[in-house]
Formats: C-alpha cells, sequence, structure tokens
C-alpha cells in the first residue's frame, strides 16, 4: 500500500509539473497544497454519505476540478 500511495504522488507531481509547464495549472498553488486538495476531495468523496448525493454529477465535479485549478485567462 505505502508503495502505491508513493506511485500515486509521484505522478500527481508530474501532472502538476506537465500542468504548469502548458499554463493549465496556475503557478500560485505549490505541490503540497495541491496534493492536500486533491487528499481533502477524495476522502471527502469517499465517505458514503457524499458519494451516494454527488454520484449523478460526475461530470460537473470533474469539470470543476479541472478548471479551478487552472489559471485565468
Amino acid at each position: 500500500m505505502a508503495e502505491y500511495t508513493k506511485q500515486s504522488f509521484d505522478m500527481m507531481l508530474d501532472l502538476f509539473h506537465r500542468g504548469r509547464k502548458e499554463g493549465k495549472v496556475d503557478l500560485k498553488y505549490s505541490d503540497e497544497f495541491l496534493i492536500l486538495y486533491f487528499q481533502a476531495l477524495v476522502e471527502g468523496i469517499s465517505n458514503p454519505s457524499i458519494y451516494e448525493r454527488i454520484l449523478p454529477y460526475t461530470e460537473e465535479w470533474t469539470e470543476l476540478l479541472v478548471k479551478g485549478i487552472a489559471p485565468n485567462k
């Protein structure tokens, strides 16, 4: 499980770095902040009472998640 977690974090960091280079992730957000942000989202969604209610909104949730960290243009 520890190895899986490390690999997941490494992939997330790689995505953040690529996103910054491509102008898709705002430079003002640190790696630490973004990891905490995604951990909070995942842990919150994992709660059965939230998961059941948010399932119908998967498309909107994903759009908000992706566009929410993009810089304003």
